[in-house]
């Protein structure tokens, strides 16, 4: 697949995982923005990171290699590509780099917080 085949979307797809585009992201950058929730709705913490996505998979999600003040780490994301919409010019992340793609989660919960997964 060329650069001039990948899909860019304006809208997220209906549906959560669309396999063609998450393969797509192979070897792109995103820009991924946290933010954490408390039980009340009130912001707690915001993070941003940027990175290169080396996986995606519908099962085990979204790998990046992290960049700049991160550089080295991996990190993961679910297996959602529905937020994922192609970076509008001139969005920059903290460092100063230019995504291709970005995401933003909202979180509800400390980011020391483990997910509860018994609810």
């Amino acid at each position: 697949m060329t650069d001039n085949d990948i899909p860019i979307l304006s809208e997220p797809p209906p549906e959560h995982w669309d396999e063609a585009f998450a393969k797509a992201l192979i070897s792109k950058t995103l820009l991924v923005g946290l933010t954490f929730l408390d039980d009340e709705g009130e912001v707690t913490e915001r993070q941003q990171f940027f990175g290169v996505v080396i996986e995606a998979d519908g099962h085990d999600g979204i790998l990046l290699d992290l960049l700049g003040e991160h550089d080295g780490d991996t990190y993961a994301l679910p297996p959602q590509t529905s937020n994922i919409l192609a970076a509008e010019p001139g969005v920059t992340s903290l460092e100063g780099d230019t995504p291709d793609f970005v995401v933003n989660w909202a979180i509800h919960g400390s980011p020391d917080e483990p997910a509860n997964d018994e609810d």
